[in-house]
């Protein structure tokens, strides 16, 4: 598959847990933050806030493998740390964007899904195919 822009990003939601308090949690700094907005017109952003952590600008690779590999290495070991945050309300899951030029496929190891499954972690993708 001819990649043209990919990156990954752990996303965890949440109505009343305070998101700041995540970094912490996980011991990682985040990439960003959206805070929770009663007047926002977008429900989302009414209803929770969303705390990111991102590869995006942090890798050069083409690879998704690699942008994976690259989250799944910082998060080792944090599984409890999961379960806590989801035991607060909170929604966690990865989110992988995609943007190829080509047809063609990729490939999720068994380590990977076995890593992403410990963690408790759901992985979506978002591809694109670029315009000619």
């Amino acid at each position: 598959m001819a990649c043209i822009r990919t990156y990954v990003t752990l996303r965890i939601f949440s109505e009343s847990f305070d998101v700041g308090a995540i970094g912490a949690a996980l011991n990682l700094a985040p990439t960003s933050i959206r805070l929770r907005d009663a007047l926002s017109s977008r429900r989302f952003e009414r209803e929770g806030s969303l705390w990111k952590y991102s590869s995006k600008g942090q890798l050069d690779s083409m690879d998704p493998q690699d942008h994976i590999d690259w989250l799944l290495s910082r998060l080792s070991g944090s599984e409890s740390k999961f379960d806590d945050l989801r035991d607060a309300g909170c929604v966690v899951d990865v989110f992988c964007f995609l943007e190829t030029g080509e047809q063609g496929g990729f490939t999720l190891t068994s380590s990977q899904m076995g890593t992403l499954s410990s963690l408790g972690l759901d992985l979506t993708w978002d591809i694109y195919r670029a315009e000619a």
